[in-house]
């Protein structure tokens, strides 16, 4: 096959992508912000790569999970991740896939972040497992139709297959067979993730998780996330490229994307709110004290600071209110529901974990109910803090991300005027 280097490699910018890290005296301030922001991102993702290290060689004695909560903020992350790749797949083919000409300009963009986001989602899920190359041949080998995690793992496999071939063609201004393997890319996307969702959903065990509303809730999430990765992309690469001003030509696109994040966000509250809904009423044990947790127990600042304020309230104002016109607004609120998404995994991924499986037993050795507390813990709940070493791979993986994301944009021929209809 004969690769069209000259449509994909800009080779000017190529050569200037070391301007990315050096700081000259005639630079606005603003992109000497920008620059020494993208400094600090190099040194985290260098000590994200020596932690990881550590991870691989010792394993999860330098983690802070443990036998009962075994999956940590690596999980976590790893569906924060997936669910922005997914989300960058399914908003960015609403343009170049279903002709809604206003998002064409995105594809290039949306694809290769949805790319660069998925293979950091991968690199944080190896080091969890510690041996990831007997996970890959044991799929192959000994595969297992019945299990989700199974699916998942195919699904995205063929994901990745065909997101670069998606972005193969977008590159040869080939929209024709673009447009197919993006509308392939996109029932893998809905497939993968949606049994990621149903990795959580179907685990008997763990009352918080279980449940078919799961795959559904992943499936949404990943629309709002994508849709405020995009709304960042644009206005923040019009910010360190356009003294500080977004470009007119973008104003229509920023308005959809608002418009977008707006409908995703109220579409996930509703979700959401039928989960709590769920959580409470019958006060299934096991389900409705996790949910208590987040409404009036430990968890009560993160739910409601977090995922509740800055995830939904703070956004839909910015969206919503008087502010809807300015782009600066829409791009805080994006922010703010990316950082919101983010806490909300963590607390996921805990929260499913956080009540003990393990019946208390008494003096004479008897077998009590599944009800707290449990080893001496007056709420009831086991705890879980991060080691050090998963913060540093979780600020490296994000770190990469936006690295590599910022080198392409400067190195390849992701502009908007090469996508035309």
């Amino acid at each position: 096959m004969n690769i069209p280097w000259n449509d994909i490699i800009d080779r000017d910018g190529l050569s200037r992508v070391p301007d990315l890290l050096r700081v000259r005296p005639s630079d606005p301030p603003h992109q000497a912000r920008g620059k020494r922001l993208l400094q600090v991102l190099v040194a985290t993702l260098l000590a994200g790569l020596v932690a990881g290290g550590i991870a691989l060689v010792q394993g999860h004695h330098v983690m802070g999970t443990t036998s009962e909560i075994s999956w940590g903020i690596l999980i976590a992350t790893y569906v924060f991740l997936a669910v922005s790749s997914t989300g960058l797949c399914l908003v960015s083919s609403i343009g170049h896939v279903f002709g809604f000409k206003l998002f064409e300009p995105l594809a290039k963009r949306a694809v290769f972040l949805a790319i660069v986001s998925l293979l950091m989602g991968f690199a944080v899920m190896a080091t969890e497992l510690e041996s990831p190359l007997k996970m890959a041949r044991w799929i192959l080998v000994s595969p297992n139709p019945r299990a989700p995690i199974w699916w998942m793992g195919m699904f995205y496999g063929i994901y990745v297959v065909l997101i670069v071939v998606e972005l193969f063609f977008l590159f040869k201004d080939d929209h024709r067979r673009a447009s197919m393997a993006g509308l392939g890319s996109v029932f893998a996307a809905v497939e993968a993730y949606s049994n990621l969702g149903a990795v959580f959903g179907s685990s008997h065990a763990r009352p918080f998780w279980y449940g078919p509303l799961l795959p559904i809730y992943f499936i949404a999430s990943a629309l709002l996330s994508g849709a405020a990765i995009l709304m960042l992309v644009v206005t923040l690469s019009d910010f360190f490229t356009n003294d500080r001003q977004l470009k007119a030509e973008h104003a229509p696109l920023v308005e959809g994307l608002r418009k977008l994040i707006a409908l995703f966000l109220m579409i996930m509250v509703l979700i959401s709110v039928w989960r709590l809904v769920l959580g409470i009423s019958g006060e299934f044990t096991g389900k409705y004290e996790v949910t208590m947790a987040a409404l009036t127990g430990p968890l009560f600042v993160s739910f409601w600071g977090f995922e509740v304020l800055l995830g939904i309230v703070v956004p839909l104002v910015l969206l919503l209110g008087p502010w809807r016109t300015s782009w600066r607004a829409s791009s805080l609120a994006a922010f703010l529901l990316m950082i919101s998404f983010f806490v909300m995994r963590v607390n996921f991924v805990y929260q499913g974990q956080m009540f003990s499986l393990k019946p208390v037993i008494g003096q004479m050795g008897e077998r009590y109910s599944y009800q707290p507390p449990f080893k001496g813990n007056p709420e009831g709940f086991l705890a879980y803090t991060p080691s050090i070493v998963e913060v540093l791979i979780v600020a490296g993986a994000i770190s990469a991300a936006i690295l590599f994301f910022t080198v392409g944009l400067r190195a390849l021929r992701l502009g908007p005027k090469e996508v035309s209809s």
